[in-house]
């Protein structure tokens, strides 16, 4: 058998190699929440519920194969737009279980964006920066402010 090191060895290569294949994840800004992580799985959890049209819809289950891909290590979530340009956001929470403990604050990141008109997820590397900052926009204007309410605190984009 794998001893700890020659076992985390391999985890992290195969997460690289993961990470380069096309469409797989990259990372936006991270976005940090002054409450603990279980607050901002609420939070989410009443966004879902407060607002269903954020969810994946059937004729889209198929893209979501993340877990299928070896993602299924990060908690993670998926956000639905219906409304142009129809998109997804792969979000998951940043950190490591030790981290996550921490209840002064969670941290997420958008991983990756599917673009509907392409059925493609995409890395932020390939959007353009006036993309970039619609995505940036959309996920604020609409999620964010959202879990913002939720979660009764303020988040903030760290550099």
């Amino acid at each position: 058998m794998f001893s700890n090191n020659k076992l985390k060895f391999f985890i992290i290569i195969a997460v690289f190699a993961l990470m380069s294949c096309d469409g797989t994840l990259g990372g936006f800004n991270t976005i940090s929440f002054p409450v603990s992580k279980k607050r901002v799985e609420i939070a989410f959890d009443s966004l879902y519920s407060n607002h269903p049209e954020y969810k994946i819809p059937d004729k889209l289950q198929e893209h979501n194969f993340w877990s299928k891909s070896g993602y299924d290590f990060l908690d993670s979530r998926l956000i639905y737009f219906s409304k142009f340009p129809e998109e997804m956001y792969y979000i998951s929470f940043v950190g490591e279980e030790e981290t996550f403990k921490d209840t002064t604050h969670a941290d997420i990141a958008i991983r990756s964006v599917f673009i509907g008109s392409k059925k493609k997820w995409l890395k932020e590397q390939d959007f353009t920066q006036e993309e970039k900052i619609r995505i940036k926009n959309r996920f604020e204007n609409e999620i964010l402010s959202k879990l913002d309410e939720y979660t009764d605190s303020k988040s903030k984009e760290l550099d």
